[in-house]
């Protein structure tokens, strides 16, 4: 054996941060006459849901087989849908929504459950639902509920029932004049597509539709914070696409779908970052350096993908320690004295989001 005066064992030992998708997608709904409620099944073809939940009848669908199926028509079609079949006589929404909870969603949805009157209460549970699990159900879990208005209603009654708990900044409502698809299937299916930085407005959605709103209807749901199909005449193949990108609820500065699945992305992006300097790192300065580092290491490529336009990124704590030692005041030392027996650290993290133009006025001089 060869004399070596220097012995290297390479080990890779390589962090990878978690991912999370953008657009898997969750359905609860009935299956085939006579059917009891099922555990949730993951699909990644429209097939396999048809043979999942059967109709027993050629040529017809259930309510959630069809559902799947209006789900991956759309283009880009969603990667995982996930269904949640409930008792076609008796349906427990409630423990279908409860076996949602455990899943990694993004996107919830009743199958062909319209907000109506009938259905208000509901669809309020999906939206309490959303909201309760993104903010108490764990890392990965933050979702957005989608619902269809009621077809069959007329644009002021329709928009009337965004209210309550259905009025949620977590939940993205579409009108639409379909009477075969499920219009909330549809919008899903859409939103999942695309990553969430990404505008809803003037997505093409494949919805068997071919009538329109017309413009005082629009008018009626721009008002109430409600998204609607729209065939413009400037687009050529008069195909069928997304009016808006609303929210049901802008009063928190979340008036757009895009806000919200960004911020659930990029907050999820840092924790993942983030959690192996959890024990590792210590309350020093570079300690301190190292956790800023980090959270730039995940911000600035989303500034080099136009997701975010800018960051700034504040510790607190890390300004005392850039300071002299022997210029800290008592108060100051104390703050570090607590900091580094609690073991706590406060990083406030500003992001800016430049969104997508929705809107533009011209003015056009002839002279």
């Amino acid at each position: 054996m060869p004399v070596t005066y220097i012995d290297v064992t390479a080990i890779s030992d390589l962090f990878v941060p978690a991912t999370r998708a953008f657009g898997d997608i969750a359905i609860v709904g009935k299956g085939g006459t006579g059917t009891v409620a099922s555990a949730p099944k993951e699909f990644t073809n429209p097939a396999d849901a048809v043979t999942a939940y059967p109709s027993g009848t050629p040529g017809t669908f259930t309510d959630l087989a069809a559902a799947i199926r209006t789900a991956f028509k759309q283009t880009p079609p969603p990667t995982r849908v996930w269904g949640v079949q409930v008792a076609a006589t008796t349906p427990d929404w409630d423990a279908g929504l409860a076996a949602v909870a455990n899943l990694d969603v993004q996107i919830v949805v009743l199958a062909n459950l319209p907000l109506n009157t009938a259905n208000s209460a509901t669809i309020g549970k999906l939206a309490d639902h959303v909201s309760s699990v993104s903010n108490t159900g764990g890392d990965g879990k933050e979702r957005i509920g989608v619902a269809a208005l009621d077809p069959a209603l007329a644009a002021g009654a329709a928009a009337a029932l965004n209210t309550g708990d259905v009025k949620n900044e977590r939940m993205f409502l579409i009108a639409h004049k379909s009477a075969t698809d499920d219009g909330a299937a549809a919008a899903a299916g859409v939103i999942a597509g695309y990553q969430p930085h990404v505008s809803m407005v003037l997505k093409p959605i494949a919805i068997n539709q071919s009538a329109v709103f017309s413009d005082t209807e629009i008018d009626t749901f721009n008002t109430a914070s409600i998204n609607w199909v729209t065939s413009p005449v400037l687009i050529p193949g008069r195909a069928n696409f997304l009016g808006e990108g609303y929210t049901a609820n802008p009063g928190a500065n979340k008036k757009y779908i895009d806000i919200v699945r960004t911020i659930d992305d990029v907050n999820f992006r840092i924790k993942a970052a983030l959690v192996r300097a959890i024990g590792t790192l210590r309350v020093s300065r570079s300690g301190l350096r190292g956790i800023e580092t980090i959270v730039q290491s995940v911000l600035a490529p989303l500034v080099t993908r136009q997701v975010i336009e800018d960051f700034r990124i504040h510790i607190p704590l890390l300004v005392l320690f850039d300071k002299d030692p022997v210029t800290l005041s008592p108060s100051e030392l104390l703050q570090i004295q607590q900091h580094r027996a609690d073991r706590n650290l406060d990083i406030v993290v500003s992001v800016v989001y430049a969104g997508a133009i929705h809107r533009l006025h011209i003015d056009l001089v002839f002279k």
